[in-house]
């Protein structure tokens, strides 16, 4: 008797552990008859942005496509964070995710991700489709692992009146070289004008270092204490020192709005503040540049990944590349936010080609000078440059040691 039961509760365990095996089997070749018919997209952009990325949404949903698109919006920090926890734990990861540009060769290296390629092979997915830096970004070790979205730009935006009165014919060529801003500051500072309007110090720096021919590595690790660093930063001490741009502190934005200063080096995200201004008309263009010969305009492209999930299936994974498929040519609304699409589909677009932002894709010139960086640690270099930059230009902190200071916790955090 004891011998049966024994065997029957044998026989008991190894059907239920048959069926939990069964279960599991089922769960990761994600079976589409029993997955919820819907892409959950997570992202980081929040507030009136995130509307208008849910708005096109909203429109390809009205296609009536076999899987819908549900966009949950959180704040960036929060968005790294649940993305690391879900990924670990294996459920509730989402379907897809926006994330930033320079963090898909982290989350690559740390085994988080899933590649495009087979998926996106014989679509319209594909490079030739796309702003060539933004899709390089996806690239890692020659596979897919991040299609770009929209890209946001540290471009300029000038008051066309005050280029007339302090430096005509200096935008003619839609370039305007430090060598202008400077001879513009000489010119208007007496009438109580700034010629540059110094803002995030991290994009400011980024630009002019690149421009100047800087590096963010040197091919194994971080690179900032060198001497074009030291050069970028003198630049701006000069025309601070020189009166040509504000002091720490100064709303620049306002000043700018308020017909004070002639150059305000600023992100796309400012186009809907921008099409405030009534009182005179502004114009946009490239950062400004160093070399006319050489233009560089950093920007960065969010890219859409597939975070590993036992849970997504191939039928789903294949409305996803549907979606990003649409998208190419349907950004209207995402884009009314300043920012560029990176697809080239939206040249056709004539609502897009009338942006001020568009003139970022129009030319080859343009499309060639967009630089994106994604070096490892650049991160944390431009952390420390946003925190110190100011104490560096008012002369607070020395140059070259403050770079050697920043060097060092760059170091120690790569180390970390």
């Amino acid at each position: 008797m004891k011998k049966s039961k024994l065997a029957m509760i044998l026989m008991l365990i190894a059907a239920l552990v048959l069926s939990a095996c069964s279960g599991n089997s089922e769960k990761s070749s994600g079976d589409s008859k029993k997955e919820k018919k819907e892409i959950l997209l997570w992202s980081g952009t929040t507030g009136p942005d995130g509307d208008l990325i849910k708005k096109d949404i909203d429109r390809y949903n009205a296609t009536n496509p076999d899987y819908k698109v549900k966009i949950v919006a959180m704040e960036g920090g929060v968005l790294g964070n649940k993305l690391a926890s879900v990924t670990r734990s294996g459920k509730g990861v989402p379907d897809i995710a926006l994330i930033a540009s320079e963090a898909v060769s982290t989350y690559h290296s740390q085994g988080m991700l899933e590649p495009w390629d087979e998926f996106i092979d014989g679509t319209e997915v594909k490079a030739e489709n796309y702003l060539e830096e933004a899709w390089n970004v996806g690239t890692v070790d020659g596979s897919q692992f991040g299609v770009p979205a929209t890209m946001g730009s540290w471009l300029m935006y000038y008051n066309k009146d005050l280029v007339d009165k302090y430096v005509p014919g200096a935008a003619d060529d839609n370039i305007i070289t430090y060598e202008e801003v400077e001879k513009a500051g000489e010119a208007a500072k007496a009438d109580g004008i700034y010629a540059y309007g110094f803002t995030w110090p991290m994009q400011n720096f980024n630009n002019l270092y690149l421009q100047m021919g800087g590096k963010f590595s040197d091919g194994e690790k971080p690179t900032i204490d060198n001497e074009i660093a030291v050069k970028t930063v003198e630049q701006f001490k000069k025309m601070h020192d020189l009166g040509y741009m504000n002091k720490k502190g100064e709303d620049m934005n306002k000043l700018f709005n308020n017909g004070k200063v002639i150059f305000l080096p600023e992100g796309t995200w400012m186009l809907s503040q921008m099409n405030k201004i009534t009182d005179f008309e502004w114009a946009q263009t490239f950062t400004p540049q160093w070399d006319t010969a050489r233009v560089i305009q950093g920007s960065g492209a969010d890219q859409f990944a597939m975070f590993k999930s036992k849970e997504r299936s191939d039928e789903k994974i294949k409305s996803i590349v549907k979606f990003l498929e649409w998208l190419q040519g349907n950004q209207t609304e995402w884009i009314k936010s300043g920012a560029n699409p990176t697809s080239l589909g939206m040249l056709d677009n004539e609502e897009y080609t009338n942006m001020p932002q568009s003139f970022l894709l129009k030319t080859d010139e343009a499309r060639k000078a967009v630089t994106i960086i994604t070096d490892p640690g650049s991160s944390y270099v431009f952390g420390e440059i946003d925190a110190s930059l100011w104490d560096m230009i008012q002369g607070k902190a020395d140059i070259k040691e403050q770079l050697k200071k920043i060097q060092q916790t760059v170091n120690d955090k790569m180390g970390q």
